[in-house]
């Protein structure tokens, strides 16, 4: 499985990418208004109440963009200037109100004050950059939270002066931040790659993640279950047109079902506004394929974790979600029935509810 992972892995780190470049040409398309898939909790005790919840999806490259609209902002993380964005707390016109914001570093709160929300640090996918996050996604949990978006070392915004680096380091980098920008610790939540990050954030730096949101990741080494014979077919498949096999390769974020019930699926995707150079690239999968992973150190997670997958994730298999949530004491599983790897895309705001109530539980 360890080699099937690193042959699969140069091609696998690009997708995003790809699928990002060819929303360029969909500037102009109407959003996607199909409705979201419904959310199945087969969980770990103990288990969130969530069920028969759904979502509008898409309307990414259409509609309002709470993420691409916030500045993006610079912050010194040991070597990097890493490339950030902040949103929310968002006002509530349901309820009148605004959540209690997260105070600045150092602030005080009065006496009999309601206690802020703690921050919500998003770890991109590979080769993805911040602004791929879907819009609907981030607003909804804004709602609630501070919501942190960033570049990963080399992507986007975020520079990475040293070259080659171990995969760790993105773990490294992500306490860095969240030390820079003055928290002794975030609920961290991350996306496929950014799930495995965000897992080895909570392995070596516990102190920083005070709950865990892991989405279509998995914790590398040996026992990561690799991408279905499928979808390695048309990761490995070079031989086809650019515009044709990246169709393809974006279709693999979409189970068949989805993509026949909403044909312009592929509008779920923001319209991206920065770049990563294919060198960049390139020393990420490098530090991918060479990840040993973690998965004699998940029993030691402590924090809060919850997995979360799409039962029709061809690119992350769901099996990697439910082993994991069977190593991690006290963790809780969720899984989307006929949902696949873009599940925030697909259902944007089940994903949140399900996110929402678990951070709010503290359990």
């Amino acid at each position: 499985m360890r080699s099937t992972r690193h042959v699969a892995a140069p091609v696998l780190v690009g997708l995003v990418a790809v699928a990002a470049g060819l929303m360029l040409l969909a500037v102009g398309c109407s959003g996607n208004d199909g409705s979201g898939q419904t959310t199945e909790d087969v969980s770990s005790s103990p288990s969130p109440s969530v069920s028969g919840t759904t979502g509008a999806a898409g309307g990414g490259a259409g509609a309002a963009n709470v993420v691409q609209s916030a500045p993006v902002k610079h912050v010194k993380v040991g070597d990097l200037s890493v490339g950030y964005r902040v949103i929310g707390p968002l006002y509530s016109e349901a309820t009148g109100s605004a959540t209690p914001a997260t105070p600045a570093p150092g602030a005080t709160s009065s006496p009999g004050a309601t206690p802020p929300v703690m921050p919500l640090l998003l770890v991109m996918g590979s080769s993805g950059t911040m602004d791929m996050w879907s819009p609907e996604l981030v607003a909804a949990l804004a709602q609630e939270r501070q919501v942190v978006v960033f570049d990963n070392r080399g992507m986007g915004e975020t520079d990475d002066p040293l070259g080659a680096y171990p995969f760790a380091q993105l773990a490294d980098d992500a306490a860095g931040l969240i030390a820079a920008l003055g928290y002794d610790q975030m609920d961290v939540l991350g996306w496929s790659m950014g799930g495995d990050v965000a897992i080895d954030l909570a392995v070596r730096h516990p102190q920083r993640v005070a709950a865990l949101v892991s989405y279509a990741g998995d914790a590398g080494g040996r026992t990561a279950i690799p991408p279905t014979k499928a979808a390695l077919a048309v990761l490995t498949d070079t031989s086809m047109p650019a515009q044709e096999r990246g169709q393809k390769l974006i279709e693999l974020l979409f189970p068949a079902s989805y993509r026949s019930a909403h044909p312009d699926y592929a509008t779920s995707f923001p319209i991206p506004t920065e770049q990563s150079s294919p060198k960049e690239i390139g020393l990420q999968n490098q530090a991918i394929g060479e990840w040993a992973g973690v998965w004699d150190q998940l029993k030691d997670i402590a924090c809060p974790t919850l997995f979360v997958t799409g039962t029709e994730d061809e690119l992350t298999p769901a099996q990697n979600a439910v082993m994991m949530a069977g190593r991690v004491p006290a963790s809780w599983l969720v899984r989307f029935p006929g949902a696949g790897h873009g599940l925030m895309y697909q259902d944007p705001q089940g994903l949140a509810d399900v996110v929402l109530v678990f951070l709010g539980t503290g359990t």
